[in-house]
């Protein structure tokens, strides 16, 4: 069996938490780990490290990559898409990936659900396993723990074990009376995203109901190259990423799975959630005696049945009922639990006016390190930077910003132009507009520094890279 997570989604409902830059399988959600970790991890008892690859957008590969590193988990096992294109075509790319080994199942898992037995789910996994080496594409069925309107269903059908059934159909979210009928019927599950098939049964299905896909993709291996940089990944070279941009954008559901007369279901009881929304929080969270989830710093008096969530910031919270509050450094979320599923269209909302909130956070993750936005005024922008030891930044150059850097901690090498020289604590240099210039951290703790941009336009778009560790480079 090999193991395909698929990490392209971005999480909208989880804003303000989830954001472009770091979407919802890179986050910390429940206990220690990101969720991608946990996907990672719970199935290396049943696939080996070795045959378990990530599918992800190629903004998200190096930080979805240095997520699994502590795990073993090898670079060239990631396959970075250069534009989210939904299930499909991801899908549709792995397999072509393993076309030679057509007889091979390969099972597919969501990068950002949330499983509390894993055990159930290694059984079941197994059961599928067989029922997939016969020739059926093979979904999971959650067994409904509740009358559940955020979820579609699967409705079985004619039984070919003791454990697996058809499919009779699939069916879009329901309202609240239909869920509960459902229930009641005890032949519909929840659809969790989890299939298994062999490489040749999903190729074929790939080429009868999606074509425009299959061709598309056909020779896309040769356009597979490393990434260039540290620990390299796959990318596809540019003739590969014009394929790809070109395919269209389509879930496998609703491209495969509702069409193919060979879909077998093997319904399961683990305690399964997609964490699809805030109010998935109660699903894995303990609440207090009036039913809150609080985060730490939160202060309440008569507040009940309410998720409070701060970063960095204390609340104080009175006489709230059933609300969602996330606050974060740059945004505050307020909203009813009971249109929790509408956050994504407050996002798409916010998106219209071009707002750096639906994008990223105040602190930005990179190959290197991080930065963070202290303030942003007209005409400056004030950032802290943060570089690994050993790390260093492209060498670069700003077509409208000039930049001084004043180092807090660390021992810092610049380049600036044909000068290379030394900062040292509380030493400070001067980035003309128009140099080429790089820092490096060649001290053996964390380098910080305090950059302070000057300009009429201060957008992260202004970069040319010249040359660049992680393959990033332009120029």
């Amino acid at each position: 069996m090999i193991g395909i997570i698929l990490a392209g989604g971005s999480g909208v409902r989880f804003w303000p938490w989830s954001r472009e830059s770091l979407p919802k399988q890179l986050l910390k959600i429940s206990g220690e780990n990101t969720l991608i970790q946990e996907t990672l991890k719970r199935l290396l008892p049943i696939i080996p490290i070795e045959n378990i690859w990530v599918v992800t957008n190629e903004k998200h590969a190096f930080k979805t990559r240095d997520q699994l590193k502590h795990l073993g988990f090898d670079p060239q096992n990631l396959l970075a898409e250069p534009v989210g294109k939904n299930t499909a075509p991801a899908i549709a790319l792995a397999a072509e990936w393993f076309k030679d080994r057509k007889d091979e199942v390969l099972a597919i898992f969501p990068a950002d659900h949330i499983i509390k037995d894993p055990e159930t789910l290694h059984t079941t996994l197994k059961q599928g396993e067989a029922i997939a080496a016969q020739g059926y594409l093979v979904t999971l069925g959650i067994r409904p723990a509740r009358p559940e309107t955020g979820y579609g269903y699967i409705k079985s059908g004619a039984s070919l074990t003791d454990f697996a059934f058809q499919v009779e159909r699939f069916v879009e979210k329901p309202d609240l009376p239909t869920a509960k009928k459902f229930m009641e019927a005890g032949d519909y599950y929840w659809n969790g995203g989890i299939f298994l098939w062999q490489v040749a049964t999903i190729r074929a299905e790939l080429q009868r109901h999606l074509p425009d896909i299959f061709n598309g993709l056909d020779g896309i291996n040769s356009h597979l190259i490393d990434s260039g940089g540290h620990r390299p990944y796959r990318v596809l070279d540019t003739q590969g990423q014009e394929i790809y941009e070109s395919l269209p954008s389509i879930s496998i559901d609703y491209g495969i799975m509702e069409k193919s007369d060979k879909v077998a279901v093997v319904p399961t009881s683990m305690q399964w959630s997609d964490v699809g929304c805030w109010n998935a929080i109660e699903e894995i969270s303990v609440s207090d005696a009036q039913g809150n989830i609080l985060s730490p710093d939160v202060f309440q008096l008569d507040c009940s049945g309410s998720i409070i969530k701060c970063d960095g910031r204390m609340i104080a919270a009175l006489g709230l009922k059933d609300l969602i509050v996330i606050d974060t450094p740059d945004a505050l979320l307020v909203c009813p639990k009971d249109r929790a599923q509408e956050v994504k269209q407050l996002v798409e909302l916010i998106k219209t006016h071009d707002r750096e909130e639906t994008k990223t956070h105040t602190t930005v993750d990179k190959p290197w390190g991080s930065y963070t936005v202290l303030e942003q005024k007209d005409g400056y922008l004030l950032k802290r930077i943060d570089v690994l030891p050993g790390e260093r930044l492209s060498l670069q150059s700003h077509q409208h910003r000039s930049e001084h850097w004043v180092v807090t901690a660390g021992r810092a090498e610049v380049q600036c132009d044909d000068k290379t020289f030394i900062l040292e604590t509380n030493q400070a240099t001067y980035i003309p507009k128009g140099s080429r210039h790089r820092l490096s951290n060649v001290g053996d703790t964390l380098l910080v520094l305090i950059e302070t941009q000057i300009g009429d336009i201060l957008d992260e778009n202004d970069i040319t890279r010249y040359n660049d560790l992680y393959g990033r480079a332009q120029a």
